[in-house]
């Protein structure tokens, strides 16, 4: 008997940190920067006690015409990434998932809604209006281009495996190793033709005592990047990255969110886009739908102009069971 009611304890005691880390749960974000969403950049995960599923679209506009030496870089079009995730966590505190991306790659919509906000608000364009709206280009090579892509494409990217376990006296870090896989069409930039491995911490921290709940979380992690079949830049073998951010809890069903994540470079390159750090800020909206639902809306800023997408708008529900 006692053993069951230390069995049972523990459990409800780990359904709860886990409730509670949903709370402040990071926004899953990626760099989108084509060169780099290539590469298996972990999403940051709780652990849930139960079965969840998880459904992202997101749409990243891409402006960037850069020349460097031998080096030249042409990204003019749109990724619309459509990501779905399924994991399991065991009540001792074992997660298990997967994660399927599916890229549509185009010149996109967005075009003229950039231009005219640009334009309401004497913004400079950048050179936008030096080319066609929503016409696809993505040319990239040393020091001619050895890849071009003029196209619209569609197709799965890269799949990725998870394995995460609680750890801490309050079950309040989270210890992630993530192994992707190389499903994706590296040919379209859905993939990078190699696979890749991450260990990742992550500190989830519930207030639950506040009039308004809130929460915080950071993480640091260290990724291994294998070498990209279509892209002839020098990469690196090993990145770091990190994520701080927080939540609050305005009502009882709604809430926001903000968090920077941030990367090391992927290249050893001269230009900007793929050779500095990179560093996104995300603010973000959700609401609980139902004891089992929530659905979040974000919206993605490069604080390193250039190494990310200017601007990145996220849907992003969950079911939990």
């Amino acid at each position: 008997m006692r053993i069951v009611k230390t069995v049972a304890g523990a459990s409800v005691a780990l359904w709860t940190a886990a409730a509670g880390a949903q709370l402040a749960e990071p926004v899953h974000v990626r760099n989108l920067n084509p060169l780099v969403s290539i590469f298996g950049l972990p999403a940051w995960d709780t652990v849930p006690i139960g079965t969840r599923f998880d459904g992202t679209v997101e749409i990243a506009n891409h402006y960037r015409f850069s020349l460097q030496g031998n080096e030249r870089l042409m990204l003019d079009g749109e990724t619309l990434r459509t990501t779905f995730a399924f994991t399991h966590g065991f009540a001792s505190g074992w997660s298990l998932g997967v994660e399927v991306p599916y890229y549509r790659v185009s010149g996109g919509v967005l075009d003229n809604a950039i231009d005219a906000w640009h334009s309401a608000f004497g913004m400079p364009d950048g050179g936008r209006n030096a080319r066609p709206e929503d016409e696809l280009l993505f040319a990239f090579g040393t020091p001619s281009p050895s890849f071009m892509l003029t196209e619209p494409q569609s197709g799965t990217g890269d799949t990725q495996l998870k394995f995460a376990k609680l750890i801490g006296g309050e079950q309040g870090f989270v210890v992630q190793a993530t192994v992707k896989l190389p499903t994706g069409d590296e040919d379209m930039l859905a993939g990078s033709g190699s696979g890749d491995w991450s260990l990742t911490l992550l500190r989830t921290r519930p207030l639950l005592a506040r009039k308004r709940a809130a929460g915080y979380y950071w993480g640091v992690g260290l990724i291994r990047a294998g070498d990209p079949e279509v892209v002839d830049f020098d990469a690196k073998t090993w990145v770091p990255t990190g994520i701080v951010g927080g939540s609050w809890q305005a009502l009882p069903e709604f809430g926001f969110k903000a968090q920077i994540d941030v990367h090391g470079a992927f290249y050893d390159s001269q230009l900007e886009e793929i050779g500095e750090t990179a560093i996104e800020a995300t603010f973000a909206a959700w609401r609980r739908m139902g004891r089992r639902g929530q659905i979040d809306f974000a919206i993605v800023e490069d604080l390193q102009v250039s190494t990310a997408p200017d601007v990145v708008l996220q849907v992003a529900a969950a079911w939990q069971w």
